[in-house]
């Protein structure tokens, strides 16, 4: 299957300089230790579990095969009953790593979010990109025109 995604990237020009900058996701370190291998797209690892905290060693394993890491909205904020009571020590952890942080999935429905973004979507981006002591280098969204909205805006 690996040969096959860098077959198909490589026929559609990816692999050439100048094309569009190529992220390859995968929640399994073996395929992209794979990719690693063979090219130089950037690797994406997915923490598919919520997490609150990166231990030292796991971080070290993670920036064997990746260089940047989607980790999910409530690893980023702890909540309680849908009220965000603090933020977690993984995305800094990350952060000191130099590995880039993405976190998903950033919908507009209100109950995707919690209260504290007052049903607003664009509220809750803002929260996310602008924590203190977190630094977020890209969201996740199934609605990407109100993501450009917020880039556009602020």
């Amino acid at each position: 299957m690996i040969d096959a995604v860098i077959n198909a990237l490589t026929d559609a020009g990816y692999d050439k300089p100048g094309s569009q900058k190529v992220y390859i996701q995968s929640t399994n370190s073996s395929v992209l230790l794979k990719f690693k291998e063979k090219t130089s797209y950037e690797l994406v690892y997915k923490i598919d579990e919520i997490v609150g905290d990166a231990a030292v060693a796991a971080v070290e394993d993670i920036q064997k095969f990746a260089t940047a890491v989607i980790v999910s909205k409530d690893s980023v904020f702890s909540n309680n009953d849908k009220f965000l009571t603090s933020t977690t020590k993984t995305v800094p952890k990350l952060n000191a790593a130099n590995l880039s942080v993405f976190v998903e999935t950033f919908s507009n429905e209100f109950v995707s979010q919690a209260w504290d973004f007052y049903s607003d979507a664009t509220v809750e981006i803002n929260s996310f990109l602008n924590a203190e002591g977190i630094k977020i280098d890209g969201i996740i969204t199934d609605y990407p025109k109100t993501a450009d909205r917020y880039r556009s805006k602020c």
